[in-house]
């Protein structure tokens, strides 16, 4: 029994080189990568979350169809007789939504890889199938004993010790943490690899933020990686007419952003301008784990998770140096080193670090040939480990939108416009004047006499406002100053104030008396 379990993890190695070697002719990018068992798993949740919603329900899924689906989707990709039991309603859209997730993040599972091998297969160079399908079914559902595979330290499985259950599933969220951190420096597309990211260590993006990334990136139809990347370029280097608008709800996520693309811009430059793979993969891994444990104490279950596994992944990234080298010293590999993405700004610099991709890609590969987790509610349940120190890092959660408050039938846009409005309108600061005060304003100010507006005086008041009117009369004379005075206007002049002091002085007990001459003309 071992060993045909240590031939099945040899010829799944062998499966995955040639895949490499030869998938050049199937595949569109060097740079794709490979979703292992727990990857599979979690893009099937998530499509079938998608299906689900769109079918007027939560993004939710219950773990019982997931597993029903994922038979159904492994024996169907690998063309083996359908289980005994029927399939979901929605089986076919859930199917190509997984594909299409897989396509946009331009990743292959391991099923793809072996219908690809099959295809390159020359018959006069591999007579034989590495892997069966019914193999690699086995070994993706669990239904195999992997724990003697070769060289099983450099891939762990998931802990199965019953004394430290939570340090088990803390280190397998880790490592998933560390290896999508060098796989976006090898696929910037992988959506799942940046949703792993984005707040890991904590930079203040949680569910609105991701969401927000996620509507970008479909309005833009690129991956979520690239409009991080464009956003906080433009906010760095765009001038007022290329910058962000003021309305942009990424703007509200800006130091979390730049952060984020800083931190992935270091890792760029260690892997440019180290040209040894190993001592670039030990720098790699260092500023990874470096970032994670920013603010951990030593006896936090994340530190020891974090220590345990930047060991395993240095001493396993000299392991495949060592061997590459000594491949290429001999007869070859035959695989070329992955080519620097076109969109390079410093393309020395990139083709300076394709012997460290070639190791990152083959130390991915391995991690994709990781056992399964036998434990399939741990790698599912919302309730994971927190590692970012403000929110969950359950991806799922993560592609959810956030849920808006439906407690009141939200108001027509007439009546939301107007509220907007009356809230935006400056208010006056000036206290209340009493009533008396208000009512001489108004007819001190207004252009009408007090007895046409109906306003009852006293005397002394009334001989204060007329002085005033022809103080202002006064004024206005002098404002024409320069016009010479015509007949017709003063003697319209003198019927409009008769006219309008006759009422005065017919209500008044005590006559005032009123000039109505009009102002002697100065001598200039």
């Amino acid at each position: 029994m071992e060993e045909t379990m240590v031939a099945l993890g040899d010829r799944l190695k062998l499966l995955v080189k040639a895949f490499r070697r030869e998938g050049h002719r199937v595949l569109q990018s060097e740079r794709t990568t490979v979703h292992g068992a727990d990857g599979m798993l979690m893009v099937l949740q998530l499509a079938m979350a998608e299906v689900s919603k769109q079918h007027g329900g939560e993004f939710k899924v219950p773990l019982s169809d997931v597993l029903m689906a994922w038979k159904h989707l492994l024996q169907g990709k690998l063309h083996l007789p359908p289980p005994n039991f029927a399939r979901l309603e929605n089986y076919d859209l859930i199917l190509e939504a997984y594909e299409s997730f897989l396509k946009r993040s331009n990743t292959v599972d391991l099923a793809d890889v072996l219908s690809m091998c099959k295809q390159l297969r020359l018959a006069d160079t591999d007579p034989e199938e590495l892997v069966s399908p019914m193999e690699l079914f086995q070994f993706l559902t669990g239904n195999t004993d992997t724990s003697e595979l070769p060289d099983s330290s450099s891939v762990p499985s998931t802990p199965s010790s019953k004394s430290r259950p939570c340090h088990s599933q803390v280190k397998m969220a880790v490592r998933r943490v560390f290896c999508s951190y060098l796989n976006l420096l090898v696929n910037t597309k992988n959506d799942m690899a940046v949703a792993l990211t984005l707040d890991v260590p904590s930079r203040a993006l949680g569910r609105q933020a991701f969401t927000d990334v996620k509507h970008a990136a479909r309005s833009g139809n690129t991956s979520l990686f690239l409009a991080v990347t464009s956003f906080v370029r433009a906010i760095q280097l765009g001038g007022k007419g290329y910058a962000p608008a003021e309305s942009d709800p990424l703007r509200k996520h800006v130091k979390g952003l730049t952060d984020f693309v800083q931190f992935l811009d270091n890792l760029e430059e260690i892997l440019g301008e180290t040209p040894d793979p190993s001592v670039c993969g030990a720098k790699l891994v260092t500023a990874i784990r470096a970032t994670l444990l920013k603010g951990r104490s030593s006896g936090d279950a994340l530190y020891a998770a974090a220590e345990e596994t930047a060991k395993e992944l240095k001493e396993r990234i000299c392991q495949i140096h060592q061997v590459q080298k000594q491949t290429a010293n001999g007869s070859g590999t035959g695989i070329s080193p992955a080519r620097p993405r076109a969109y390079a700004v410093n393309h020395a610099t990139a083709y300076g670090g394709r012997d460290t991709v070639k190791v990152l890609m083959a130390l991915l590969d391995e991690d994709a040939l990781t056992p399964p987790c036998p434990n399939k509610a741990d790698l599912l349940s919302e309730d994971q480990p927190e590692l970012s120190g403000a929110e969950e890092t359950c991806v799922l959660a993560l592609f959810r939108s956030p849920e808006v408050s439906t407690g009141c039938s939200p108001q027509p846009l007439k009546n939301r416009v107007q509220s907007r409005v009356d809230l935006l309108k400056p208010k006056s600061s000036q206290p209340s004047l009493p009533l008396d005060v208000q009512i001489r304003s108004r007819v001190a100010f207004s252009r009408e006499p007090p007895w046409s507006q109906g306003v009852e005086m006293p005397r002394p008041e009334l001989q204060a406002l007329a002085a005033e009117r022809k103080l202002a009369l006064r004024r206005s004379a002098r404002a024409t100053r320069g016009s010479r005075w015509k007949r017709t206007n003063m003697e319209d002049q003198r019927m409009s104030l008769q006219g309008r002091n006759a009422p005065l002085v017919s209500q008044s007990k005590c006559p005032v008396r009123i000039s109505t001459r009009p102002p002697a003309r100065r001598s200039s």
